[in-house]
């Protein structure tokens, strides 16, 4: 009795952990952002979010050099490797020119939300869009 006690408590606190990943992601677009330079970052994320794995994508860009964080359903967190890997794989082919860093960094994923945010309400200009992508690319490379 104890035993099938507790397989039912371990099958239901699985699916319970498990269950609300199972929708599509959710790509934050900057497209609203007209003049900002955002469409490659979108485009990107359009193809990052297709992946199964991830459940949102957040990134921005400044001339050829992108930044994308992926927020990653929890059971494929075991294989962040492969997941980083097939992403940059993804985006590169998209823009074989560019400087592209692939993330799957909770606190990077925090830190684009934000700066997306200020792009979005019109707080950065063209410089200060480096300035803040130079910021988290520094974090990325720790």
């Amino acid at each position: 009795m104890f035993k099938k006690g507790l397989a039912l408590i371990l099958i239901i606190f699985l699916t319970a952990c498990t269950a609300y990943e199972d929708e599509q992601g959710q790509a934050f677009m900057l497209q609203e952002s007209a003049g900002k330079g955002q469409e490659a970052s979108d485009r990107a994320k359009e193809e990052l979010i297709k992946m199964d794995e991830v459940l949102s994508v957040r990134g921005i860009q400044h001339r050829d050099v992108m930044i994308m964080a992926l927020h990653v359903k929890q059971k494929d967190r075991f294989h962040l490797k492969d997941v980083r890997k097939q992403a940059f794989d993804s985006v590169k082919s998209l823009y074989p020119d560019s400087t592209i860093h692939i993330s799957t960094d909770k606190k990077i994923y925090k830190e684009l939300a934000e700066a997306e945010e200020k792009i979005k309400t019109d707080h950065l200009s063209n410089d200060e869009v480096e300035k803040e992508l130079k910021k988290v690319e520094a974090h990325v490379k720790e």
